[in-house]
Parts: structure tokens; C-alpha cells; sequence
């Protein structure tokens, strides 16, 4: 293209997401505007909130994104298959295996994220970075149900700073973001804080789990009573439960991943953030400056839980990242 050459991948990538985001919007029309911006904005919120604390980057959280918006394609598949054997949609089969099946697929590009960099990056991340990634993917594989069902039924009102809720009489439906950015702080919050065997697995799941048992009552409550129903609210408070551990955890995530960062680092002159040159080049290479004294904290810290071989290889990892600041401190104060 021009005097530039553009990979295939690249150009696959980019009509499938013109497909997948134009799709939506011809078809929905404002509703879908709606949700494409209640869904950015909702991740937009979340970047901002860990703004002190993370160390993922943009385009990463672009491809999360992208890749939750897949998964719902493959739910779809699923789904239009299992709709062959159990075509009632109002079945409790039906509404018991599309809660575990939407929260896995969705929570799945994050799993394989982080077991791609299980041996380097996921040592370097803190659990804000985990609670993005999982708030991408869900985002992205929210988009086109949130544009439908407000096609359809009409916008939702949501609760005022949270764009992805929706507030049903006396109930709420936290939505596909939440719940996959739950799961998310579940299991970033395990992986920071390692505590002993099994508690480690039981903290690393209770977002999913809950998450999932969420979706299950939303689902299940809809044109139906009894004792269950009620049992499932009451445990639930009508979906508002779901929405406080959320706000919960996403405080302690912060505050965790801020314990590390401030309270790990040695008071070295090189690790000190030098003074701002060089206009947006600079303000650049400032930031770059932060998000690898972030990746040492966290390693560092995750080293102490850490015997023999393993905590050797994360130690020379720590002196190479260490050596890196030192070089971008010296360029930054000549």
C-alpha cells in the first residue's frame, strides 16, 4: 500500500473487525453506537482506575478485546447447536449450560494469555493488569448481545457510572463486562498474593464461580418463581451482591498492586522517576520508564514466594529489567 507493506494477518484482522463492528451497528442502529460506546467506555473506566498500577498496554487490551468479541462468535456456534437438541429456549438444561459456557469462552483468551507468558510476562504483572485483560475480553464479547437485546427491547438504564448495567425494576444485570472482569480480579489477586495450597485455587476461582452462579440467576429468574428463584435472589440481592464484590475487588486490586509497587522497590537514585524533557517524546519514554519499574516491583515481590531454581531465573529477570531502567534513567537525564 503505497511504499508500505501490510501483512496479510493484518488485513484479516482489520476486515474482521470492520465485519464484526459494522455488522452490529447496520443492524442495530443506535442501540448499537450505544453499546459500542457504553462497552469503551466501560474499559476506558477501568484503564483509568489503574492507571497507578498496571503494566499491560493499550494494544494489548485492543487484541483482549477483539478476542472476546470472537468468543461470542464460537458461543454462537455452540449454542446453534445445542439449540438442535433442546430447541426450548426457557429449558433448565438450556439455562444451566450457557452460563458456564458464555463465562469459560470468554474467560478463556485471558487463561491462555497469561499460560503463553507463564515463564516471563505473568511474573511481571500485577493483578490490575489481569483485571484488565479480563474486562477487555468481556467487553468485547458483550458487544453484540448488549447492541441486540437494547434493539430490541429498548435502551436499558444503567446505574450512573457503571455504562454496562442495567437496571430491571429492583433488580440488576451487571452484565458480561463485570462478570468476566470479576473472574479477573478473583484470579489476579491469587496470582499476586499466592497464598497456601488450596486456598490459592479457592480465591482464583471464587470469581468465576461467581460470576457464573450470577449469570445462572439472571438467566433462570426470568419468567419463573418459586422457591429456588428466590433462594437465588436472595443470595444474589436481585444482582446488586455481584455489583458490590466488584467495586470491592476493584479496590483491592488497587490497593494490593500499590502495596508492591510502593513498598517493594529499594530507594535506588535510578529507579526514581528523573524530571520530564523532551516534549511527548519525552512525557513517552517517562511512561515507558514507569510501566517497567511496575513489571520490577511485581517480580521482585513475587520472588520472595519463591525457592531454588525458580527464584533464581526471576532474580536474573529482575537484574535485566533492573539494568533496562538504569539505561532509560541515564537518557532521561542527559
Amino acid at each position: 500500500m503505497g511504499h508500505h507493506q501490510v501483512p496479510v494477518g493484518m488485513l484479516i484482522f482489520w476486515a474482521g473487525v470492520i465485519f464484526w463492528i459494522g455488522n452490529t451497528v447496520v443492524r442495530t442502529g443506535s442501540a448499537g453506537f450505544t453499546a459500542l460506546w457504553s462497552s469503551l467506555l466501560f474499559l476506558a473506566e477501568m484503564v483509568v482506575i489503574t492507571s497507578a498500577t498496571r503494566t499491560i498496554r493499550l494494544n494489548q487490551l485492543a487484541a483482549l478485546y477483539c478476542w472476546g468479541g470472537a468468543m461470542m462468535s464460537v458461543v454462537w456456534l455452540i449454542d446453534y447447536g445445542f439449540t438442535i437438541l433442546q430447541p426450548d429456549h426457557h429449558s433448565v438444561s438450556r439455562n444451566v449450560f450457557t452460563p458456564f459456557l458464555e463465562e469459560s469462552l470468554k474467560f478463556a483468551p485471558v487463561l491462555f494469555f497469561l499460560w503463553r507468558q507463564r515463564r516471563a510476562r505473568l511474573w511481571s504483572m500485577g493483578a490490575s493488569d489481569i483485571l484488565l485483560l479480563a474486562a477487555a475480553s468481556g467487553a468485547g464479547f458483550g458487544l453484540v448481545e448488549d447492541a441486540f437485546i437494547q434493539h430490541h427491547f429498548g435502551l436499558w438504564r444503567p446505574v450512573s457510572w457503571l455504562p454496562t448495567t442495567a437496571i430491571l425494576g429492583t433488580g440488576l444485570t451487571v452484565g458480561h463486562q463485570t462478570w468476566t472482569a470479576l473472574a479477573g480480579i478473583a484470579l489476579g489477586l491469587a496470582l499476586l498474593w499466592r497464598p497456601r495450597k488450596p486456598f490459592v485455587y479457592l480465591l482464583g476461582a471464587s470469581g468465576f464461580l461467581w460470576s457464573m452462579l450470577d449469570h445462572f440467576r439472571n438467566n433462570f429468574s426470568v419468567d419463573r418463581s418459586g422457591f429456588i428463584v428466590t433462594f437465588l435472589n436472595f443470595v444474589g440481592a436481585h444482582g446488586w451482591n455481584t455489583l458490590y464484590l466488584f467495586t470491592l475487588g476493584v479496590i483491592l486490586v488497587v490497593a494490593s498492586d500499590l502495596y508492591v509497587v510502593r513498598g517493594t522497590l529499594s530507594r535506588n537514585p535510578e529507579l526514581k522517576m528523573p524530571p520530564l524533557s523532551g516534549g511527548l517524546q519525552g512525557i513517552n519514554r517517562a511512561w515507558r520508564f514507569l510501566l517497567r519499574r511496575r513489571e520490577l516491583a511485581y517480580l521482585m515481590f513475587k520472588s520472595r514466594q519463591l525457592t531454588g531454581r525458580h527464584r533464581a531465573e526471576l532474580i536474573l529477570r529482575g537484574n535485566a529489567i533492573d539494568q533496562l531502567l538504569t539505561r532509560f534513567h541515564y537518557r532521561m537525564t542527559t
